[in-house]
């Protein structure tokens, strides 16, 4: 029996519908392959971004600002593969990025390649003091494109972090995590041009009584791990940044000079003009009335610190005091006036307290304290008070805590043999 026309028209249709569902479904599942493609695409730029990211911020935790190829774990090489195998901790700061990459579902191996390099050098067209590029790739099988010939398709990522040079780098650190870590009285003003870091997690971080100002200045800011961190009329300008991640300690790399034996078993009391020499202070000095103390060149070990009563004033140029036990104490109101020295293992430390030791420290004085290098005391709690610094001396602080009842001027960080002077850690490309 011959079919009708409908008939022919419905057979017709159902050939159009067979084929143009074959090219609908082929176009969908092409789209499936790119948007897959693309999810991958984004995972492995996240996972380079961070691999990158890790490996130079591992050096930045050993070697602030000063790496070093072939110590404290800093790796300089081309581009090498990931180990299929990686041990926690990572024995080098690229088998740290290689780490990142694998707990991020990267992995040298298979249908995946991860490849870490990173040196010293500076790239061109960027002032670094470390670098670190990580490449990840990944050949991904395609499921429905396979039927038009594209049986895999490559996707991959790099990203490149640097430690560089920072012009305004922290040049206040009060490592205290808990409690009002920096206090004031009165109406201090304390101005830096380089940052100030609190790690207090406290509401309370910054305890302010009076009318105290702190101000930055040239990009610099104020970074404060409480939130709101404030507490009491302190003038913040401008406004800081809360709830941040707690800084890491700039000079942790630095080790403590061996004491040795005594060259002054006895106090040393000072109560006239008087002329010091470097050697170890086992009894400690004392000082009385308003005489002046010049510190000739070189390193100062002191026991049992330094006790103030009068007015005297500390001189001295190319000196680092390090105090093994004690701080400065007493009832003085005498003034420092130090410079780091410039050269030496010691370069750019004016004050360095032992780790260990919780002593207080204050630099007090009517006639004013400049204090030109890195005062470090990480466990100690540091007094300022009266008139201290101008506007011209570099200095770095690294505190447990810090009490400002004077003005403060920290115009740029100090430079030293273990950094300090603000390395941030940031992609490049």
């Amino acid at each position: 029996m011959a079919k009708t026309n409908s008939q022919t028209k419905r057979g017709q249709a159902l050939v159009m519908i067979t084929f143009s569902a074959v090219f609908i479904f082929a176009i969908l599942g092409l789209v499936v392959d790119i948007g897959w493609a693309h999810f991958r695409q984004r995972a492995a730029q996240a996972a380079a971004d961070g691999a990158a990211l890790a490996a130079v911020a591992n050096v930045a935790l050993s070697s602030p600002c000063n790496p070093v190829c072939g110590t404290n774990n800093v790796a300089c090489q081309t581009a090498t593969t990931c180990p299929s195998s990686i041990s926690d901790p990572p024995p080098n700061n690229l088998q740290a990025g290689c780490l990142y990459a694998k707990t991020n579902g990267f992995a040298n191996g298979g249908s995946q390649t991860v490849s870490m390099s990173g040196n010293v050098t500076s790239l061109t067209g960027v002032s670094t003091r470390y670098w670190a590029k990580a490449t990840v790739a990944e050949t991904e099988t395609q499921l429905f494109s396979a039927v038009l010939g594209n049986r895999f398709l490559n996707t991959g990522a790099s990203a490149v972090a640097a430690m560089t040079p920072g012009s305004n780098g922290g040049c206040i650190y009060v490592m205290d995590a808990s409690g009002s870590s920096v206090t004031f009285s009165g109406s201090p003003l304390v101005q830096s041009a380089c940052g100030i870091y609190v790690n207090s997690s406290s509401s309370s971080a910054i305890l302010g009584s009076g009318s105290p100002t702190i101000k930055t200045t040239g990009g610099a800011t104020t970074n404060i791990v409480g939130n709101p961190g404030v507490l009491g009329p302190v003038t913040i300008t401008p406004s800081p940044n809360v709830g941040v991640t707690a800084a890491t300690d700039p000079f942790a790399s630095m080790n403590p000079p061996s004491v040795g034996s005594c060259t002054y078993s006895s106090a040393v009391v000072v109560s006239t003009n008087t002329t010091l020499s470097p050697g170890t202070y086992c009894g400690g000095i004392v000082t009385s009335g308003t005489e002046t103390i010049t510190m000739n060149p070189g390193l100062y070990i002191i026991k049992s610190g330094i006790t103030e009563s009068g007015s005297p004033t500390f001189n001295g140029s190319g000196v680092t005091l390090y105090f093994n036990t004690g701080g400065i104490t007493g009832s003085g109101t005498g003034g420092f006036n130090l410079t780091a020295p410039t050269t030496g293992t010691y370069a750019g430390i004016a004050l360095y307290e032992d780790r260990s030791d919780t002593s207080g420290i204050t630099l007090s004085g009517s006639t004013g304290t400049n204090v030109s290098g890195v005062v470090y005391m990480p466990k100690g709690n540091l007094t300022y008070s009266g008139f201290s610094g101008t506007s011209g001396v570099a200095t770095t602080l690294v505190v447990n805590n810090i009490i400002f009842s004077g003005t403060t001027y920290i115009n740029n960080a100090a430079t030293s043999a273990y950094g300090g002077s603000g390395c941030p850690v940031r992609l490049i490309q």
